[in-house]
């Protein structure tokens, strides 16, 4: 398949470069669209400081996108609004800025996402792992601990 990705890019930018539009070509070669990524999954608060820091650390060591993920049960999903969402998002944002603030990485070159998905936490991580390409590892934030329901081919890890 990764052939078949290749060729597709190739000919892609070929029918820009064409058309004329050279510096569509050239982007569309050297720009490689997803990118090695952590994703940290967790329920609890979206606030937690210390996920954040401890994922900032990791994902500048090791060079790696993060995708946070957090993961609103089947009971708190009864309660999911538009504005429950946006609360939870601004929540995590508010809380990475002022992580970055403290640690000093204002060159931080790693991108974030963050991401409110409702379902089983094992179910949603798995869900993710398989939509979302080239995650590197798991972080698990979660207060249960069940590896057997985790059918990840990636490694994976309970944070504390």
């Amino acid at each position: 398949m990764k052939i078949m990705k290749a060729l597709e890019k190739i000919a892609t930018a070929v029918a820009f470069a064409e058309a004329g539009d050279w510096d569509s070509a050239l982007d569309i070669m050297h720009t490689e669209k997803t990118s090695k990524k952590i994703l940290i999954a967790y329920e609890g608060e979206p606030d937690n400081r210390r996920l954040i820091e401890y994922a900032i650390g990791i994902a500048d060591r090791v060079k790696c996108d993060m995708l946070f993920s957090y993961v609103a049960t089947r009971k708190k999903a009864e309660n999911l609004s538009q504005s429950y969402i946006d609360a939870v998002n601004k929540s995590f944002n508010d809380a990475f800025e002022r992580e970055v603030e403290a640690l000093k990485m204002h060159d931080l070159k790693q991108s974030v996402q963050h991401v409110v998905v409702s379902n089983d936490f094992y179910d949603a991580v798995n869900s993710i792992c398989r939509e979302v390409k080239k995650i590197e590892f798991v972080i698990l934030g979660c207060s249960e601990r069940n590896a057997a329901r985790l059918r990840l081919n990636i490694p994976y890890f309970f944070f504390k």
